[in-house]
């Protein structure tokens, strides 16, 4: 699997810890702490004090876009924002001044508080998720893949699942190589999955073997294998199957590796085109409501209410589209019969009190007391 980018450590790292975070002045902005640590200068005092600035208003503005990330936001939609955002801190900060600086050590130590335009970070972030491939769907491809005895490494059969669902609306992730033990019991995998963002794991299971030889003892220059191939679809928010294939294929060749790997490769492939129409139907099933918490008042509750949504099982997603005058917008998609069930679920999971103020078929908006 990719890396987490270091915007995603960044964002990791203010989502659990806790912050200032305030409204500013008609709402053009948020007053945000933030910190910086640069190596100590002696001799350029002037510029390691400029650079300690920098540091921490780009900490400031990754602490902003950090609330607006998706819960299936991936390394390349991370970067987006990184290239869009971070890259340009200067103009989403308003103004900003140092509240501590000191010699730490051999660096030097910085405190500021930033006034940053969340609403412009907001806007580009939701731009990000209406690219072509923040659309799609992450799914992650994991495999067994064993010939005879051994296991192979040479991954035949995710190839063979990348080629078959290529022209669908997804975005395939390279997963672990899985042992007898993931298949048994696949939730760790599963769980690993959700971490990373996706919303489907492919869990593939697949054994080629050497046919016996040609009836009547007629001998063959071709090597024949043949290759049983079990794929199932997995949700990362419920656990349950969405998806199975199974196929059978032989494969032919001079080599053994290769008429190995041709028939692993087009059972998976067989395999693999069985899954479409189920995730198709398992990615449609979910609602989409548009959720508005008013009076949130402080980046604890907006990170707490995330959390709600995050651990939901209904909700497959979640993305807060806008946060101003301290009222949160998620778009939340929900396999949830009606807006009444998903509000009920909110309320039972959050501690505090909630009023509703308005549900309509589409649309919920809670106020804190």
């Amino acid at each position: 699997m990719k890396k987490i980018s270091p915007i995603f450590l960044a964002v990791i790292l203010f989502l659990s810890a806790c912050g200032t975070f305030h409204i500013g002045p008609k709402g053009e902005g948020e007053f945000v702490e933030a910190e910086s640590l640069v190596p100590y200068d002696e001799n350029n005092i002037r510029q390691m004090k400029k650079d300690g600035i920098l540091a921490a208003q780009k900490s400031a503005v990754e602490k902003v876009a950090g609330v607006f990330i998706s819960s299936a936001t991936t390394v390349d939609q991370a970067q987006l924002v990184e290239d869009k955002i971070t890259s340009k801190t200067a103009g989403f900060i308003r103004k900003s001044h140092v509240t501590k600086s000191y010699r730490k050590g051999d660096e030097f130590y910085t405190k500021i508080k930033a006034m940053v335009l969340v609403k412009d970070i907001g806007e580009i972030i939701k731009q990000s998720d209406e690219d072509a491939f923040a659309k799609k769907t992450n799914i992650v491809v994991a495999s067994r893949e064993q010939i005879g005895e051994n296991l192979s490494l040479t991954q035949d059969c995710k190839q063979a699942i990348y080629r078959a669902l290529k022209n669908q609306p997804y975005a395939l992730v390279n997963g672990d190589n899985l042992s007898k033990n993931n298949l048994d019991n696949p939730n760790p995998a599963i769980d690993k999955a959700r971490t990373e963002g996706a919303r489907f794991v492919i869990m593939a299971d697949v054994e080629a073997n050497p046919l016996t030889a040609l009836p009547g003892g007629m001998p063959s220059p071709f090597k024949s294998y043949r290759a049983r191939a079990n794929i199932r679809t997995y949700s990362t928010n419920n656990y349950a199957i969405v998806a199975e294939g199974a196929q059978q294929q032989s494969g032919l060749d001079p080599l053994d590796e290769i008429a190995a790997q041709k028939s692993i490769s087009t059972a998976c492939e067989a395999a693999a085109k069985q899954l479409i129409e189920p995730i198709n139907d398992a990615i449609n099933s979910a609602k989409v409501f548009s959720v508005t918490v008013k009076n949130v008042n402080t980046i604890e509750r907006l990170k707490q209410l995330q959390e709600v949504l995050r651990t939901l099982r209904e909700i497959e997603d979640f993305n807060l589209v806008r946060y101003a005058n301290s009222a949160a917008q998620f778009d939340v998609s929900a396999n949830i019969s009606t807006p009444e069930e998903l509000t009920a679920k909110i309320i039972r999971k959050y501690n505090i009190y909630f009023t509703v103020l308005n549900i309509t078929p589409t649309t919920i908006i809670l106020n804190f007391n």
